[in-house]
């Protein structure tokens, strides 16, 4: 079976800052309150500003990708304003205008079976049904299968959203949380239109156990911390991260990717496929290596190395995500009051 492996240099975060985090997130839930149409009520521009200072700070967001961002939407929806002929350019310029919106539309709020609808709203607060909905790629719906934040709490996802029937959706899957065992399971299928469903299908699964992930760090042997598999009609993928304690208080984590192609054609295959992915991250290592004068190469392992140096800006922060997180849900508690 074809493997590739990276391993990577971490900042340790405390076992308890996660848990603390995951509580704290199931208070953020809790806090949320929605209007006369079922829309989620949000606090004014400033406290976002606020908490969106903090969260780039502790290294959970870039601040100025999100600034970005927003000046982005500014502009679309002031082209929008001033009148677009091209219709393709205005479907792009409403999609790029359009904000995420979540809207409780059945039961009662965080309740089994209430019901959510992820959607793009247009600046003047209409739903966005973008060109690519035939494709599927919009519209998620939420259905909470159960909610104990000291339990279980798991949901249903569809995309594009049919919990009132019609076609099957593009994408489904399912997301657990067993506050108990410290786990988060999560599996996902794709199905997507056309010619050749057998090709066009796939599925996978990604668990990931945190008292292994903490147990692993104190010596105990078992199965890999997180595991995520994918199976196509081709080729079964399975990957893993397993962490080890370094000397100096951080933590070595491997990454782990195989594969293995399904059938006589298909092994061979995934085996070159393997083999070309190996020697394009060579060859990109001896062109950041050899590159031209003034000519900027950003190699495959420095490119690791920059999501390894995120890890740790936001693992330096950790210890006050979970305080964070308790403001967010004070101010969306004050705003659900104030909106109510």
């Amino acid at each position: 079976m074809p493997r590739l492996s990276h391993t990577f240099d971490l900042a340790p975060v405390d076992h308890g800052v996660v848990v603390r985090s995951v509580a704290a997130a199931h208070a953020v839930a809790r806090a949320c309150g929605f209007d006369g149409r079922g829309w989620l009520i949000t606090p004014d521009e400033a406290t976002v500003g606020r908490w969106e200072e903090r969260a780039d700070r502790l290294g959970l967001v870039d601040r100025a990708v999100a600034r970005s961002n927003r000046e982005r939407r500014r502009a679309a929806a002031e082209r929008l304003r001033e009148g677009v002929e091209d219709p393709a350019e205005a479907e792009e310029l409403a999609v790029e205008a359009s904000t995420t919106a979540l809207q409780l539309q059945s039961g009662h709020h965080l309740e089994p079976r209430s019901h959510y609808l992820v959607s793009e709203l247009s600046p003047g607060g209409v739903p966005v049904e973008p060109v690519y909905e035939r494709q599927g790629w919009t519209s998620t719906g939420l259905t909470v299968t159960s909610w104990d934040p000291e339990g279980t709490s798991a949901l249903e996802f569809a995309m594009p959203d049919r919990v009132g029937g019609g076609a099957p959706p593009v994408t489904s899957g399912t997301a657990a949380h067993d506050a108990a065992a410290g786990t988060l399971a999560m599996t996902v299928e794709v199905r997507l239109p056309g010619r050749g469903a057998w090709l066009r299908s796939a599925r996978g699964s990604l668990t990931i156990d945190t008292a292994a992930w903490y147990a692993a760090l104190a010596g105990r042997t078992g199965p890999a911390p997180v595991r995520l598999t994918a199976a196509h009609a081709l080729a079964d993928i399975e990957a893993d991260l397993s962490p080890a304690p370094r000397e100096d208080g951080r933590w070595d984590v491997t990454a782990t990717l195989r594969a293995r192609g399904r059938g006589p054609l298909a092994r061979p295959l995934v085996a070159l496929a393997f083999w070309a992915v190996r020697g394009s991250y060579r060859r990109e290592q001896r062109r950041a290596r050899e590159g031209a004068e003034g000519v900027t190469v950003t190699s495959p392992r420095e490119q690791l190395d920059r999501g390894a140096r995120a890890w740790d800006r936001m693992a330096r922060g950790a210890e006050e995500i979970p305080d964070l997180l308790h403001d967010v849900a004070r101010g969306m508690a004050e705003a659900a009051r104030r909106g109510a």
